[in-house]
């Protein structure tokens, strides 16, 4: 197990890599990092649902982050392809973050149980989340020109 959460580290500081990408406006090495991240993935096994839990956060930032990137380079159609990935995937976290809490014997049905980007509970994690820019700024920590592109996605402007 110890390899197993090395890689899921090893991912997420990856996925960090590619949201620094990003923010560089590298379109083609954000592009390379995440994909390879998404692609390293797909071989982590494990019963950590927690860490898992926490990679799957920071996926759904960087898909967010570099469908930003490609809305703003005028790849509309894979730009939305991204953003529609990453919103399942945090949309699935969160329902199996609730579901795995209400089936905690003795523990109160919750309102709703959420995942912030930075391995916090609380500050609820979804697509929607992304067109607050206090979110974005305060905390996600993201450049203004991120920021801006992200935003911009979000509402589908041009």
């Amino acid at each position: 197990m110890p390899k197993q959460r090395e890689l899921v580290v090893t991912n997420i500081f990856s996925f960090y890599k590619g949201i620094d990408l990003a923010a560089l406006g590298k379109i083609n090495e954000a592009k390379e990092t995440i994909l390879a991240s998404i692609k390293s993935e797909k071989k982590i096994e494990g019963g950590d649902v927690d860490l898992l839990q926490r990679l799957i956060a920071k996926e759904g930032e960087s898909r967010l982050a570099l469908a930003s990137l490609l809305w703003d380079a005028g790849d509309r159609a894979e730009a939305e392809s991204v953003l529609g990935t990453a919103c399942l995937r945090l949309d699935q976290l969160e329902a199996d973050a609730q579901k795995r809490l209400a089936m905690k014997k003795g523990a109160p049905e919750p309102e709703r149980l959420r995942f912030s980007i930075d391995d916090q509970i609380g500050a609820g994690l979804s697509c929607s989340r992304f067109k607050n820019e206090k979110f974005l700024s305060e905390t996600l920590d993201w450049p203004d020109p991120l920021q801006r592109k992200v935003i911009k996605l979000q509402t589908l402007g041009k």
